[in-house]
């Protein structure tokens, strides 16, 4: 069973790159891709993700709070963060405490975002057998 992914970034690029990477991977797909928290959080609802892997700095609804109306809503959704800005240490504190379960910088290294996708299928799995 594949692992369901919704990307979400302003940037165009970025989810080509993104959608490209998953493609080379086993066991992946992306469900759906948003480009602000408010496309996000209606996409929840359609396309049951088990991880969302969003960036921070976004339009109209940062990832930020983005997240917490996400984990308000749905508890036991995993988020995974991205963010490019440069001493975004703060940034990154807040979304974990949030609850994110990763916070990865941009341009994001494809050995990380496969180890992600591998730790996530494995929760997947592990929440399977409850």
């Amino acid at each position: 069973e594949k692992l369901r992914v919704l990307a979400v970034d302003d940037s165009p690029s970025v989810i080509a790159h993104f959608d490209q990477l998953v493609k080379s991977l086993e066991g992946v797909e992306v469900v759906g891709t948003a480009k602000d928290g408010v496309e996000a959080l209606a996409l929840l609802k359609t396309t049951s993700p088990d991880l969302v892997v969003m960036d921070i700095v976004m339009p109209r609804m940062d990832g930020l709070t983005a997240l917490r109306s996400m984990k308000q809503e749905y508890p036991d959704l995993r988020v995974a963060m991205l963010s490019s800005v440069a001493g975004s240490r703060s940034r990154a504190e807040e979304a974990f405490r949030l609850g994110a379960v990763q916070v990865l910088t941009k341009p994001f290294d494809a050995t990380k975002l496969a180890a992600l996708f591998a730790s996530e299928r494995a929760v997947k799995v592990e929440r399977r057998g409850d």
